[in-house]
C-alpha cells in the first residue's frame, strides 16, 4: 500500500511537472527549439524529510536570461540551474543573498527556502557587453 502511494505521488508530480513545460530555444543544443522544464516539482530527500524542489533550468545568453522570470509559492524550496553559455555571468538575487559568479561553458547550481513573499529582481554584476545592464529576471514568490 505504502509503496502504491509513493508510485501515485509520483504520477502526479510527473503530470503537474509535464503541464509547466514551455517551449525555448536552447543555445546549449545548437539554437534548437524543443520542450524545456519549467519549475518542474521533483521530491527529493534533505534529510531525513521528503520535500518538493521547484527546479528551473535557466541559459544566461548575451545580455538576457531564459527564462526570465520564475514563480513559486512561499517556503518553497527552489533550486536553479543556470547555463553561462556564451561569455561569464553573474547572478545576484539580493533578497536572498545570492551571488554567483557564472562561469562561461559551466553549469552552476543554486538551491535555497523561498521564505519571503513577494516580487524580487535578480541581474548580473559581471560585464558581458553592452547590454549587461538590462539583464535581469523576476522571482515571484506567491504567499
Amino acid at each position: 500500500m505504502k509503496k502504491m502511494l509513493i508510485v501515485l505521488a509520483l504520477l502526479t508530480v510527473g503530470l503537474l511537472a509535464a503541464c509547466q513545460s514551455r517551449i525555448v530555444s536552447d543555445d546549449i543544443t545548437g539554437g534548437v527549439v524543443g520542450v524545456r522544464d519549467y519549475g518542474i516539482a521533483k521530491e527529493e530527500y534533505l534529510g531525513d524529510e521528503l520535500v518538493i524542489i521547484k527546479e528551473f533550468h535557466i541559459v544566461a545568453d548575451k545580455s538576457i536570461y531564459r527564462p526570465n522570470i520564475l514563480e513559486v509559492d512561499k517556503e518553497d524550496y527552489v533550486r536553479i540551474i543556470i547555463y553561462a553559455s556564451n561569455t561569464n555571468h553573474g547572478f545576484v538575487l539580493p533578497a536572498y543573498g545570492i551571488n554567483e559568479f557564472l562561469e562561461e561553458d559551466n553549469y552552476k547550481t543554486i538551491e535555497f527556502v523561498a521564505d519571503q513573499a513577494g516580487e524580487f529582481t535578480f541581474f548580473s554584476n559581471v560585464y558581458s557587453g553592452p547590454g549587461t545592464k538590462d539583464m535581469t529576471g523576476t522571482l515571484v514568490v506567491n504567499e
